[in-house]
């Protein structure tokens, strides 16, 4: 899961490099470039993406504990005689 907030973040720092098309130019100003917005600024989405590879990351950690903590031979065998498994952090 770590490796797709990789990608997440991959994909947020690309995004600014489109600035420097003519159609961007002709939206933000003459002064907008890759990575420099010009006269247009960061929406909403953006920062919401930044949020969600935040999260993604937050998922990741919470997912590898989870891991290790149901990964012992007691927990399985709790498992198998139909016990029900609850993780607590």
């Amino acid at each position: 899961m770590g490796n797709r907030g990789l990608f997440l973040i991959l994909g947020l720092m690309l995004f600014p490099a489109g600035w420097g098309s003519d159609k961007a130019q002709a939206y933000c100003g003459p002064d907008a470039a890759p990575y420099r917005a010009g006269l247009c600024s960061m929406g909403w989405a953006f920062y919401t993406a930044m949020g969600g590879t935040v999260l993604t990351f937050l998922c990741a950690v919470f997912s590898a504990q989870a891991e290790i903590a149901t990964s012992s031979d007691k927990v399985h065998e709790e498992i198998e005689e139909g016990k029900s498994l609850i993780c607590l952090l």
